[in-house]
């Protein structure tokens, strides 16, 4: 239908979209052609009204369930998860996470709230209602340049002021959406309404180009300025950059301002046309025009507010932006987390080792320490112990009170002596692998193979004598849940970790983008998505790993030359840190068994998802599918049978050794995929934690090297 109120305004979008491809800061297609940009959470009005809700009752010990039913909010508990972003990611003050409410729109384009459980429950039980802000995500135009039907370009807020002065439907801005062109009347009236000028208007066209930066800033290409620069034959395509933002425009020959149209030419089809000034008649080629390379000016649109400009600097220079297309891949990649639910008491206790409570209130004393110090800069680490908690039962008092944290008096003398620098605690260079390591320990743990509870529940199966040599343990997980976050974005290329010169893993900096304003001490509370499902879980025999690849010596034999700054270059920094044969063997392992299974339970791979568990310490994968709702069907968990999943193995190996590719795909040997494409290994993007990237389906089946060549040995002869 069309759009013709401002209430109507709405565009449909799946929550889970919302923290990864269509998130804070990215361009989104609408219905009625044209583009919209998620503004960030601090203008999303259920993330602001938890927040509020919390601060006012801190400092004392929140009652989560009580704020959900109080803010008219679906709240997600994930203690493991927000201790860990407390620690490793500074959001000190995190305490929850609220769901991404599911919300539909009527016949008419409006937000419906009645029917909807939070809004019923709300009316019900304290008799107001929530307003529609509580349950949309609010988002601007852009870009927010457009061109009317008679060629004119300019900018949204000069649109709106032609809208007011022509009295267009009166004036009135509630008609102006999507945004409307003032130039082009309809036929059709605007009905039921008492308005002076009736007529429905069409509607703007919105420039197709934008500006992005490796820095994760977006603009709107200033076109006034690059018609002015580009008529005194300016070189905006130097390497060095060139100042466009700045440009000093001179007025149009004939008096005052340019009028430039943008006019589109049928004879060059490989040129975008030409910006006209309809006074003066001087026009500029935009030829060449995706070559241009302006400094950036470090815009943040999605912050909506004025002054969102900061500085934008590449190894200390000025930050050269690149044209895009809107409908560009390469202006958005979402950056996100997962935490598979572990229940704390499911969590084994190292000895010597701080657990997340004891961590967190390690961190809260540190916090302390750091604003007494700046009062008070002389006083030492033993002096502010001494002063404040050398009394252990009120130091587990007050953090049991402030904290939330449940501690002993063991976890007292380890927070003591790592705060005063008595104890060193492991180095955790690898704080992701660290946090999957926990998961994967519980998944493991020989002493409890059977676990049950809300949000996690598995059993260990009798690991068939054929699969044996190759596993570890072999675990039907009934019921999982994950929490998915979204924690930044960045633009031109995909932010990544990398590696330093002390094998330290370095997480994304300035170019990726957070999806808040500020800094994350100053979040309380972060939206999510929690998925339930079922899945199967592989420990593989890391022996056996070893063994095969000191064998055929396959480290050197996975060795690869990648450009810099390539796709997958910190991927391969990992891999060569953990073993390059191992990685090849767990990833292709888990994408062949997916394929597999789409025989045999009935799920489609893009309905399956992978959790590699790979590191030093652990080999193992998670296969799940989670469709955002409680339980499932139990196709997936049934194929975990000790009676089954040996066919399962056996077939999918079988079926990796052909493949209607080769023998290309199976003597490629092109930069880190080996014998691997979409016909044999390689799944949907969205199954994937590695982009279809570090799979070699060679490592499972070659007859000399294959980890699991006997299991096809027979088939062979």
């Amino acid at each position: 239908m069309d759009i013709r109120k401002e209430n109507q305004y709405n565009q449909s979008m799946g929550k889970y979209k919302i923290l990864s491809t269509a998130g804070v800061g990215s361009i989104i297609t609408t219905k009625w052609g044209g583009f919209i940009m998620p503004l960030s959470i601090d203008n999303w009005k259920f993330v602001e009204v938890v927040s509020n809700k919390i601060k006012e009752i801190l400092p004392q010990a929140l009652n989560i369930p009580k704020i959900q039913e109080d803010c008219g909010v679906e709240l997600i508990e994930d203690q493991r998860f927000v201790e860990f972003l407390n620690i490793k990611k500074g959001f000190s003050q995190l305490k929850c996470f609220i769901a991404i409410p599911h919300i539909q729109l009527n016949s008419y384009n409006q937000i419906q709230r009645k029917g909807n459980p939070l809004y019923e429950f709300i009316k019900a039980r304290l008799g107001t209602e929530l307003g529609e802000d509580m349950f949309y995500i609010p988002a601007i135009n852009f870009p927010q340049w457009f061109i009317s039907v008679n060629s004119e370009i300019k900018p949204l807020n000069e649109w709106r002021k032609e809208w007011q002065i022509r009295k267009c439907n009166d004036g009135k801005m509630t008609y102006f959406v999507p945004p409307r062109d003032p130039n082009k009347k309809t036929s059709r009236k605007i009905k039921a309404e008492v308005l002076h000028d009736d007529i429905e208007y069409g509607l703007l066209k919105p420039v197709p180009l934008i500006l992005i930066c490796p820095n994760g800033h977006i603009s709107d290409i200033p076109w006034y300025k690059f018609f002015c620069a580009s008529l005194k034959h300016e070189k905006m395509d130097d390497d060095a950059g060139f100042e466009l933002f700045g440009y000093d425009c001179e007025d149009c020959s004939c008096g005052g301002k340019h009028n430039i149209k943008w006019l589109n030419s049928r004879n060059q089809a490989e040129s975008w046309g030409t910006l006209k000034c309809s006074k003066c008649e001087r026009s500029v080629s935009l030829a060449g025009i995706m070559n241009i390379k302006p400094y950036c000016r470090g815009e943040r649109p999605w912050v909506n507010r004025e002054n969102t400009y900061e500085r934008c600097l590449s190894m200390g220079q000025k930050t050269k932006m690149q044209v895009a297309m809107v409908t560009s891949n390469s202006i958005y990649y979402a950056s996100g987390f997962s935490s598979l639910y572990i229940p704390k008491d499911f969590i084994p206790q190292k000895s010597g080792q701080l657990n997340d409570e004891a961590r967190t209130a390690l961190s809260k004393v540190i916090e302390k320490y750091n604003a007494m110090i700046a009062r008070k800069p002389g006083m030492s680490k033993k002096e502010f112990w001494e002063k404040k908690y050398n009394d252990c039962d009120d130091f587990i008092e007050d953090a049991n009170i402030n904290w939330q944290c449940n501690l002993t008096d063991i976890d007292y003398e380890n927070i003591k002596n790592l705060f005063l620098g008595l104890m060193i605690e492991e180095e955790d260079n690898d704080p992701v692998a660290t946090y999957r390591l926990t998961e994967f320990e519980v998944l493991t743990d020989v002493n409890d193979p059977n676990r049950k509870s809300k949000g996690l529940e598995f059993n260990e199966i009798i690991i068939p004598s054929s699969l044996q040599p190759y596993f570890k343990t072999i675990k039907q997980v009934n019921t999982l849940s994950l929490t998915n976050i979204q924690l930044g974005f960045g633009r031109v290329n995909m932010p990544t970790s990398k590696l330093d010169n002390n094998g330290k893993i370095v997480p994304p900096g300035d170019e990726m983008k957070a999806i808040f304003d500020g800094t994350p001490t100053d979040i309380y509370v972060l939206p999510a998505n929690q998925t339930y499902g079922e899945g199967l879980f592989f420990a593989f025999n890391m022996e056996a790993i070893e063994k095969w690849t000191e064998e055929h010596n396959l480290n050197d034999h996975y060795k690869c030359q990648l450009d810099s700054g390539a796709l997958g270059e910190f991927l391969y920094e990992e891999i060569s840190l953990y073993g390059r044969a191992k990685f090849y063997l767990l990833h292709t392992f888990s994408h062949v068994l997916m394929k597999e299974l789409e025989f045999t339970c009935g799920y489609p791979t893009a309905s399956l998802s992978e959790r590699l568990y790979y590191s030093d310490k652990m080999c193992g994968v998670l296969i799940y599918t989670a469709d955002g709702a409680e339980g499932s069907m139990g196709g997936l968990v049934w194929q975990g049978q000790p009676r089954l999943i040996s066919g399962i193995i056996e077939s999918a190996m079988k079926r990796a050794v052909n493949c209607s590719s080769d023998p290309l795909c199976w003597e490629n040997e092109d930069s880190l995929n080996k014998a691997s494409c979409f016909s044999c290994t390689m799944v949907s993007e969205t199954s994937c934690e590695h982009q279809n990237m570090g799979l070699d389906r060679r490592a499972l089946i070659d007859e000399e090297y294959g980890f699991f060549k006997n299991l096809v040995a027979i088939d062979r002869l």
